[in-house]
């Protein structure tokens, strides 16, 4: 008992989305009326069926059913050739199974998506971007990165200029758009540009961007300037006005303590005996006031201190 079972062997071309078909020719090799069922194995089993699922045949009676594929539009389904194999079953002889294999060959199709992250960036020597490029097609993606500023006022840095993105996965770019020119002092300004991601036998992907080129001097520096001068104005008069002052009466006051200043009805200044022997040795001279005798009263005497050098 059993069956034999023919599949055309040339391979069948079916592309993602789309839809196929391959004839099965199935002969009753047994000698009663058998049923035979029909089951797609492989990679394939999911998405490729056999209509009508059953056959029933008398002996040496042949039958035809038609294998069918849909296989999805996914990075899933690789493309290239995808063997498979389609099991016959027979319902009076469960282990007279018959296996007959084929090949279907999967199309290619490219299906990128890309999304600038952040869209706007901003600073006063350059912007910052990052490029993801989502590969959802079932090739392998070699997608080429190309800014284009229509206005010639910026210029782009790609790393890396070439993104290989296999199927199912994204890859990245780092972009920095930077200025042509800078300037000092103003408000920010607007540089549009736009992002063509494109591939071999790929439309290109145009991704719009802003980049905002703000001062060299960031706005708050005239005030923080300001401010600052006037803090060093008001050190400054401190200094004069408060410190200075201070300082010297002060200083004036210790020299006074140490007695370099004579005092009166002394007849010697409190510091000369004793920065005499410490002070260069001076001590002070007395000197007969012009006319007076030496027998003269103290009172008469006038009294000439020399300051230690």
């Amino acid at each position: 008992m059993g069956a034999t079972a023919i599949l055309d062997p040339a391979p069948v071309a079916v592309d993602p989305g789309g839809q196929a078909s391959a004839e099965l020719r199935v002969k009753n090799s047994g000698t009663v009326v058998d049923e035979f069922s029909f089951e797609v194995l492989g990679d394939i089993g999911s998405w490729a069926v056999a209509e009508p699922p059953t056959l029933s045949l008398f002996p040496e009676a042949e039958g035809v059913t038609t294998l069918v594929f849909r296989p999805p539009r996914s990075s899933a389904v690789g493309a290239g050739p995808l063997p498979y194999g389609v099991m016959v079953r027979s319902r009076e002889d469960p282990e007279a199974t018959v296996v007959e294999e084929g090949v279907l060959q999967v199309g290619a199709f490219q299906d990128p998506s890309a999304e600038l992250v952040p869209r706007t960036s901003r600073g006063s020597r350059g912007g910052r971007h990052e490029l993801a490029i989502d590969n959802r097609g079932n090739v392998p993606l070699a997608a080429s990165v190309e800014g284009v500023d229509p206005d010639k006022l910026v210029r782009f840095e790609v790393d890396p200029p070439t993104v290989d993105v296999p199927p199912g996965t994204a890859g990245f770019a780092k972009i920095r758009v930077r200025p042509n020119q800078t300037f000092w002092r103003g408000t920010p300004k607007s540089h549009p540009f736009q992002l063509l991601v494109a591939g071999e036998d790929v439309k290109p992907l145009p991704l719009d961007g802003l980049y905002l080129q703000e001062s060299m001097l960031p706005p708050w520096f005239l005030r923080a300037a300001i401010v600052a001068l006037a803090l060093l104005v008001a050190a400054i008069l401190l200094w004069l006005l408060v410190l200075q002052p201070s300082m010297k009466s002060s200083a004036e006051q210790a020299l006074r303590d140490f007695g370099f200043s004579p005092k009166p009805g002394s007849s010697a200044a409190a510091g000369g005996g004793g920065g005499g022997g410490g002070v260069g040795g001076a001590s002070p001279t007395p000197s007969l006031a012009p006319g007076a005798s030496a027998g003269e009263s103290p009172a008469a005497t006038s009294v000439t201190v020399s300051p230690p050098p």
